[in-house]
């Protein structure tokens, strides 16, 4: 397979830190800061295990047309989950780490193509789902 993404320590200055650091602190997937990470972004899908602890994983499309995806772990409890009371400090050091680990693509054939046939650990347990959620976005955008 070729590689059709590339990670870039460039997204840091997307990061919307106006909203991020309004966003509420709790344990269970941080859902919001997820999804709210890059300024100007269109949540394209998003995965959360669901459970007390898990992964989380998010597919944007940047105000210039690339897509980006990211994902993290959670846990439930203040010893758990980094983002239970996380200080200032600790959020912005949080959301560099997730920006600077995502991957950005193209096009969202690029995104799909690599969620399909990736064996990397770090996506392991959270491809196939959000896969499944982009694929929903992609028939309800091709129903209207």
């Amino acid at each position: 397979m070729e590689t059709k993404y590339f990670i870039s320590d460039t997204l840091q200055s997307l990061i919307d830190w106006e909203n991020i650091m309004k966003m509420p602190r709790e344990a269970g997937g941080h859902d919001e800061q997820m999804q709210g990470l890059f300024k100007g972004a269109k949540v394209i899908a998003h995965y959360n295990a669901g459970n007390y602890q898990g992964m989380v994983a998010t597919c944007v499309q940047l105000h210039d047309g690339r897509f980006v995806i990211y994902n993290d772990y959670y846990g439930s409890c203040f010893g758990c989950d980094s983002w239970k009371y996380a200080t200032d400090d600790e959020v912005k050091a949080m959301c560099i780490n997730l920006s600077n680990g995502a991957f950005i693509f193209q096009s969202l054939n690029d995104v799909i193509e690599y969620l399909s046939n990736t064996k990397s650990f770090d996506w392991e347990e959270c491809a196939k789902q959000l896969l499944e959620e982009i694929n929903k976005f992609v028939s309800n955008t091709n129903e209207q």
